[in-house]
């Protein structure tokens, strides 16, 4: 019997066919059982629910507990070691901050919302009918002018142009709209009950990840110092620290200004006296969360409500949402959010129209950030290209690159390959200008310390 001798090239050919004859009856299985797959995966994503509760619950509330520590629980004139006793107290006090302003949130707004909408329901009637002798009073008062005939009613003036409205059927079926939205979200309410289990669980669960989150973080690192090259392992952490930056800074900012914004929507709108005032704040603050959009979405929705509940005060309400929209865009949001995100509105616009069509409300909310952080990473791989090729990298460059008398023949469209080109080296590179730092203003007591030395200053120089 002649002896086996092992071939480790063939035994290489073989092992790969083998893995992708394997794949191959994997994927095209699982396009047979489609259903049953996406079945399986859901399963999958359902029983690992309770960790995803608990991850989102401990990623929210983890500024809240830092700030505690650092501030609150410092303890810099302890002679031990105190940071078990300032975890657990900082945890506590988390905890119940953030079950208060749960807790006023629900108190505060939610019952006046739905028995705002309940009333808006019951006086349907009464709205509709006050619309219409306001639409009919305006006609009648301005027709004379604007035509130069007189129509007592609005459905004159539109049978005059072959206009057929119903202004009572319109609004009815408006609000049968509304109403069945409402219903709709109240039963997908109810199913989400089922939910409350899983949610609990995973309070539990942040609990223990906010408790031992230097521990677990240290533990991921091993595992993937031990399973990668150090230039990866690096490489991962960094785009994990900037991932990190770039999503804490935007959702935990933008959860406050919503929740700022709406409180001074409440507050405002109570002044003021305008009707259904709570409900037209939740609205406000919720649809605050969606970048660009959110805040016209909120705009269009209550001056609608406001349309049908008191045409007289819809003009009021319109100028007092949109200065707070102002207020919020130039004041509050700059100063929560900074320039953390770093994209254009134009990019703005793109992720929150394709993460909003792919995942819903949470892709409009979380779009954005995802953007800018995919943006960053392209940036950097189209500039290390650049750089491999020795060719200019800033945007500036191209601008005017290539320029119009370039040397060949304008009357060619397309350059032949025995035309010489010009090359490009990163000599030819002009950097891009630097933005713009806005001037700090200082303190009052500093601005008048610093003019008073300024004065002296100016007296000394005198008298020499």
């Amino acid at each position: 019997m002649l002896p086996f001798k092992k071939n480790d090239k063939y035994a290489s050919i073989a092992f790969y066919a083998f893995l992708t004859i394997t794949a191959a009856a994997a994927v095209f299985l699982c396009i047979l059982n489609f259903g049953k797959v996406t079945d399986a995966i859901g399963s999958v994503f359902a029983a690992l629910s309770p960790f995803t509760y608990g991850f989102v619950v401990a990623y929210l509330c983890n500024p809240i507990l830092c700030f505690y520590e650092r501030t609150i629980l410092s303890f810099k004139k302890a002679k031990r070691n105190m940071h078990t006793v300032r975890r657990v107290l900082s945890l506590i006090l988390t905890m119940l901050t953030a079950l208060a302003v749960i807790s006023v949130i629900l108190y505060a707004i939610i019952p006046q919302s739905v028995q705002s909408f309940e009333d808006l329901g019951s006086q349907m009637n009464i709205y509709i009918e006050n619309v219409q002798n306001f639409a009919d009073d305006l006609v009648r008062e301005h027709s004379q002018k604007i035509l130069g005939e007189q129509y007592d009613t609005l459905a004159a003036l539109l049978s005059e142009y072959d206009i057929s409205l119903n202004i009572k059927d319109l609004f009815t079926q408006y609000y049968t709209l509304i109403q069945s939205g409402a219903n709709y979200v109240i039963n997908y309410g109810g199913a989400l009950v089922g939910e409350v289990k899983n949610f609990v669980i995973g309070v539990i669960l942040a609990l223990y990840f906010l408790y031992s989150k230097e521990k677990l973080c240290a533990q991921m690192k091993k595992i993937l110092s031990a399973l990668f090259k150090r230039r990866t392992y690096l490489n991962t952490i960094r785009l994990a620290r900037f991932t990190h930056e770039t999503f804490g800074g935007f959702i935990i900012g933008k959860l406050l200004d919503s929740f700022i914004i709406g409180l001074l929507s409440l507050f405002v709108l109570w002044i003021f006296d305008i009707p259904y005032y709570p409900l037209f704040s939740v609205i406000i603050g919720i649809t605050n969360l969606v970048p660009f959009f959110g805040p016209i979405v909120g705009c269009i929705i209550c001056c609608l409500l406001i349309l049908i509940v008191s045409p007289a005060d819809f003009l009021l309400t319109l100028i007092i949402i949109i200065v707070i929209g102002q207020i919020d865009g130039n004041i509050l949001e700059p100063r929560i959010l900074g320039n953390s995100i770093g994209i254009s509105s134009l990019w703005v616009i793109v992720a929150i129209t394709a993460a909003g069509g792919l995942f819903g409300f949470t892709g409009m909310v979380l779009g954005v950030p995802m953007t800018a952080v995919l943006y960053v990473l392209f940036k950097q791989f189209i500039e290390n290209r650049l750089r491999h090729k020795n060719i200019p990298v800033h945007t500036e460059f191209y601008k005017t690159d290539p320029p119009r008398s370039d040397g060949l023949d304008p009357g060619t469209v397309f350059i032949d390959k025995d035309t010489p080109v010009p090359e490009l080296t990163l000599e030819d590179d002009i950097p891009d200008p630097p933005p713009r730092k806005k001037k700090e203003k200082l303190p009052l007591l500093k601005r008048l310390v610093a003019q008073k030395r300024k004065n002296i200053n100016r007296n000394r120089k005198k008298t020499k």
